[in-house]
């Protein structure tokens, strides 16, 4: 049994046909069509979106038409780092129970010392350095008469 083969036992184990087949690995139609119809031979990318889609088909049968169609899950006797949710949930609820049983109560909740804010004075006026290089504006005519000021959530503010 070739590729072209185990793919068309999964479309039928799937019962979709090839258009929806293609949508679901997320490739072209005509993609799927040149595979089914022998042109092509399914690509290394077309084969990993087909194991990606369908993650319960075994990659060696897939590939190398090896073993079953299907994983065969694999029980560890040894706990692992990655428990399922529900017995995570089911040790999380043995855990409060047995602090109920125990009562034993909540800590204390942490309390916030705060520290005396100190004023600092504000300098109200700034003067200007005076440097030799800076050459002096003549006074002219022109005259500000308007500034926008844009804030950073898109809000502004005009002065005149």
């Amino acid at each position: 049994m070739d590729e072209k083969e185990r793919i068309e036992k999964i479309m039928l184990k799937e019962e979709m046909n090839s258009a929806i087949f293609a949508a679901e690995i997320g490739i072209q139609g005509s993609t799927l069509s040149h595979i089914l119809n022998g042109r092509n031979n399914p690509s290394l990318d077309v084969l990993k979106k087909i194991l990606n889609r369908f993650r319960t088909v075994s990659s060696d049968w897939l590939i190398l038409g090896v073993g079953s169609m299907y994983r065969v899950e694999k029980q560890s006797q040894a706990p692992t780092l990655f428990d399922s949710l529900d017995e995570n949930i089911t040790k999380s609820d043995t855990l409060v129970s047995n602090l109920v049983e125990k009562n034993i109560s909540s800590p204390a909740p942490i309390q916030q010392k705060t520290m005396p804010v100190q004023e600092i004075p504000l300098q109200t006026t700034v003067e200007a350095p005076r440097s030799p290089f800076i050459p002096m504006m003549e006074q002219s005519t022109k005259a500000v008469r308007k500034i926008i000021v844009y804030y950073t959530d898109n809000t502004f503010q005009e002065f005149q």
